[in-house]
């Protein structure tokens, strides 16, 4: 977690009890949808959903504070239903490593971090800091960070992506870059040609010169939704935060060169031109290095789905910031910061014909004083979420 910031951010004004990003959008100009097609599409969400997808007409609405229910998972059938435009939600989150003492203690936030991932509703997650270090799990048990949280997810019906190639050696890769997935909504694909359909590696695999994130992790599969999404690429980055010149030059480098990585991995596995979503903590925002890591990527084509038609930044005019500000130098802050100008690091950026952004949100729930409620809350950072809705794409 970079501990930077150029705004300190303003604290929005704390809406009443029970008070969604719905309700604006209801009183809003653009909220032109006869009722009772929103109240369909309320109905028709799953329980455990803080989302509503775009339909048709109706447009996708977020809560910042959900107040969700676990649904039983639901095994996939060869009936599933297939969505005329289909879309999934895919989320980011870096859960904090299990030895960070500037935070509480892994044991007193495991459960949170479960809870997060588990009543988020993503179909995708991609983990940043999900270690190896070794830590008390269910029962006790010992196991390392991430089968932890693997072991937590499986209540939401998750999985981690079963690695074909993993490049990282033991004693010299930070392994902390992983995927899950909804075995509900998503299914990992499998090749005939004994190529591997996911991975792991070093950021140095994808470009020479890096000093600080030469070890640093990335990891890869590729997935395909149930609701005829088609295949896609989904990779998920931990970047170095130092903030020296070299440290910015680190994720510049990798910024340029993830996108021939990436669709040169597409050209090998037979999946030339398919969509890509590259999510994780980029340690990178257009303040600190204008021309970085965001620069290099929206060069290649790359789209931020914080740019989505429905964010709560275009009806608030501010958004959640990062934890550490300027002037906030703990990660645990008694409440969420806003900013009109928001340092974000964490990043869910697509690239793929039809492949667009219906929605964004930061996944948090707050108790009515506006204050962080803990019973979630298990890291310095907070879950990034976006609709991503796959188009078809004519012949």
């Amino acid at each position: 977690m970079g501990k930077t910031g150029p705004s300190s951010g303003k604290r929005r004004t704390q809406k009443a009890p029970g008070h969604s990003l719905f309700t604006d959008l209801r009183k809003s100009k653009l909220m032109t949808i006869p009722i009772v097609l929103v109240i369909v599409a309320l109905v028709a969400v799953p329980a455990a959903s803080n989302w509503i997808p775009e339909r048709n007409q109706v447009i996708p609405t977020i809560s910042p504070a959900p107040t969700l229910v676990i649904a039983k998972p639901v095994l996939p059938t060869e009936s599933a239903k297939v969505d005329s435009v289909p879309s999934l939600t895919f989320a980011s989150l870096n859960v904090t490593k299990a030895n960070s003492t500037s935070i509480p203690a892994w044991s007193k936030r495991r459960d949170a971090i479960g809870r997060t991932i588990n009543e988020s509703n993503s179909d995708v997650i991609g983990l940043q800091e999900a270690t190896s270090i070794k830590v008390n799990g269910a029962n006790n048990e010992r196991m390392t960070q991430l089968r932890d949280i693997q072991q937590l997810a499986v209540a939401g019906g998750y999985v981690g992506t079963n690695v074909g190639v993993d490049t990282c050696e033991p004693n010299t890769c930070i392994h902390s870059a992983h995927i899950l997935y909804k075995q509900e909504k998503v299914k990992q694909l499998e090749f005939l040609n004994d190529l591997p359909s996911a991975g792991q590696g070093r950021l140095s695999e994808i470009v020479d010169g890096l000093k600080y994130a030469k070890n640093r992790e990335f990891a890869w599969t590729y997935l395909e939704g149930l609701n005829g999404s088609g295949a896609f690429l989904t990779i998920s980055v931990h970047l170095n935060n130092e903030t020296n010149s070299v440290g910015k030059i680190d994720r510049e480098l990798v910024g340029r060169a993830i996108t021939t990585w990436a669709e040169e991995l597409n050209a090998k596995s037979g999946f030339d031109g398919i969509p890509i979503i590259l999510v994780g903590d980029f340690n990178s925002y257009d303040d600190r290095e204008p021309k970085g890591m965001l620069f290099e990527l929206a060069k290649s084509g790359w789209l931020d789905s914080f740019d989505a038609p429905t964010n709560e930044y275009k009806f608030f005019g501010d958004a959640y910031t990062a934890s550490y500000t300027k002037n906030n130098r703990s990660g645990w802050p008694k409440r969420p910061i806003t900013s009109s100008d928001p340092v974000r690091i964490d990043y869910i950026m697509y690239k793929g014909e039809g492949l667009n952004a219906d929605a964004y949100q930061v996944a948090l729930r707050l108790k009515e004083d506006g204050t962080f409620d803990n019973y979630y809350r298990g890291s310095d950072h907070m879950m990034v979420q976006a609709i991503l809705r796959f188009d078809p794409v004519a012949p």
